[in-house]
This record gives C-alpha cells, structure tokens and sequence, in this order.
C-alpha cells in the first residue's frame, strides 16, 4: 500500500480504502464534513484526543496513523469475483458470467423447454394443432411470452401474471383459432387480481416488505418510487414505476446497486461516483419503460444484456484515462435503456 507523506493524506487515504465519504466520517468522530475536509488538504489537524478514535475506526494503530511507522495492509477478501482474463475484458465483448445461476430462471427454461417440445409433438399428432395457415410460430412466440411472464413473476408478479395471461391468449385465439374477444375489464381483472396476489404474498413474508428511509426528494414533489441505501451507503436499491422519475445517487462511491423500473421515464445520475469498489455489478430490470442512466467519464463498463421486444444501447465513451471498471447486467422487457456518457 503506498504510503501517504502527511496526515492529511493519510486520513484521506484510510477514509477512501473504507468507502466512506467524508460526511460518513464526520459523523462517525462528531465533525462536519468542512472539519474532514480541512484535514485531508492539510490546512487543520484533528483534535490530540480525536486521533485514537480515527486510528480505532480506521483499524490502524495511532502510530501508524501518526505516521511513526509505515501502515500494515489490512486485507479483507469479501466474496471474491474469479480472476478476469485483461485481454478478454479490454476487448469490447460481451462477458456472459455463469458463475451465479438462477434456478428459477433455469426452472422457467426447462418448462419453456417441455412447453414448445409437447406443441411440436402435437402438431405432428394432432389436427387441432395444425391448422392450414397457420404456422409453427403462431405457437411458439405466445408461449415465449408466457415464459417471460413466468420468469418476472417472483419479482414483479403485476407484470408477470398479465404477460401470462396474454400467452395463454394469443396462444388459443392464434394457435386453436378459438373466437373470442377480449374485453379490456378482463385486463383489468388480470392486473387487480396480480396486486391482490402481491399484497398478500408480501403480508405472508413470501415477498419481503422494503426496509430503509426512503430517498423521497426530487424538485419538490414526492415520486412513485422507493430509493435505499445500504448502512454504509454504498450499495443503492431502487424500485421505480410509472410516471417519470429521476434519482441521483448522492455519495461519490458505490459496491453496488440494483434498481427494477416499471411503465413510465426514469433518470438514474450516477455522475457523482468518483470510486467503484471491486469492479461493481450494477443491475438494471427495464419493464414497459425508458430508463437512462447517466454515468461518469472516468468509468469503462463491461455489460450482459437480456432484451425481449426492447433494446439497450450505450451513447458516447470513457474517458482515455479512466481506470475504474464496473459490470453491468441489464434485462430490458418491452422498453428502452440507454446508457449515456458526458460526451455523448
């Protein structure tokens, strides 16, 4: 670890290996941020009897703090990531991780799976299932909706059970040329009955209720969303729907951040992160919706993107000198993400 000249920066130094900002520390030792700041530029010192709490926060010794002696490494390994291979990730190339699998997401496949084969066996078999102008695809794209439904249903079950629904519609009406008009009170029906399910799911704890102080703010009038923060306000999670919104990460480093978006426009500014921890994963689910996340210069993104019926697309580039690198994982279900640098 390179070692720092002053105390200034060795402060600067143990506050940034710990993630925090310096209002974090500020009230972590009973200082303003202004104090921390004043510190860390060497134009004010700490207090004598504040420098044993910074060392014990700091998890070095006040020597060490002092600079009397050089600083230990402390290592922390936290879930480590598998080495990357540079050449791989400075290529520009897709990077498809399958070192954590899903299994519901694995169990939607193999269901999908049995669903298309049994059809193509029965319209092999079976009259019904081969009508004369009707092809193979008037079959299989209902029951990829379907699974889509069937896939999202565990984390947004209003737009799971309506995709559902609506496989199982085109299925017949296109499939079996069965007549039938749907009315749209039986959408309505559809969608009342899926947040009926919701709010019981949630009330038996199969759908664990939000925690946290919500981020409620933005230009003065409250927003359909929920914005958290982890207790060291690294990793964000957010749920917006409907309408438009905007959400601006305040703190100038992340870990992590997973934010589902339903219907509507949504602004996610992340220019303010000067520090991204261990390469992060960002997670980005897009449903019915725009959703542009605004990203700093000094930052190179790698991706993984799952679209159906959306696109995703990535305006503008990092800056020559950017060092930091995070991963995006996107999936865009009927809608738009666009991922936009200062330059673009």
């Amino acid at each position: 670890m390179e070692q720092e000249n002053t105390l200034g920066k060795r402060i600067a130094m143990l506050r940034r290996n710990q993630g925090w900002t310096q209002e974090q520390l500020g009230e972590k030792v009973g200082v303003s941020a202004q104090a921390v700041s004043k510190w860390e530029n060497d134009q004010a010192c700490p207090d004598i009897t504040t420098l044993p709490l910074l060392a014990d926060l700091f998890g070095v010794t006040t020597d060490e703090l002092l600079g009397l002696k050089p600083i230990e490494p402390h290592v922390v390994i936290l879930d480590k990531e598998p080495e990357r291979n540079e050449d791989h990730a400075n290529s520009g190339s897709f990077e498809l991780r399958l070192d954590k699998v899903d299994p519901w997401g694995s169990i939607c496949i193999c269901i999908t799976a049995i669903l298309i084969s049994v059809t193509l066996i029965l319209r092999s078999t079976t009259p019904l299932f081969n009508r004369e102008g009707v092809n193979v695809w008037n079959y299989i794209w209902p029951i990829i909706l379907f699974a889509i439904g069937m896939r999202q249903v565990r984390r947004n079950i209003v737009f799971g059970i309506s995709a559902m629904a609506i496989g199982v519609y085109e299925f017949i009406w296109f499939g079996w040329g069965v007549p039938f008009e749907i009315k749209w009170y039986v959408l309505l029906l559809v969608v009342a009955v899926a947040c009926l399910v919701r709010i019981l799911l949630k009330k038996l704890g199969v759908i664990p209720e939000k925690a946290g102080e919500p981020f409620i703010e933005v230009n003065g009038k409250k927003p359909t969303r929920v914005v958290e923060y982890s207790d060291d306000g690294m990793f964000m999670t957010a749920e917006l729907s409907f309408g438009s919104n905007e959400v601006v990460y305040p703190y100038d480093t992340i870990k992590g951040m997973k934010v589902e978006t339903n219907f509507g426009d949504h602004r996610i500014d992340l220019r303010n992160i000067r520090h991204f921890v261990n390469d992060p994963v960002l997670e980005i689910e897009v449903n019915f919706g725009n959703v542009v996340v605004l990203l700093p210069d000094n930052v190179k993104l790698h991706k993984t993107s799952e679209t159906a019926f959306g696109a995703f697309r990535v305006k503008g580039e990092p800056s020559s000198s950017a060092d930091q690198i995070a991963y995006f994982r996107t999936e865009v279900n009927f809608g738009n993400l666009e991922i936009r640098y200062p330059n673009a």
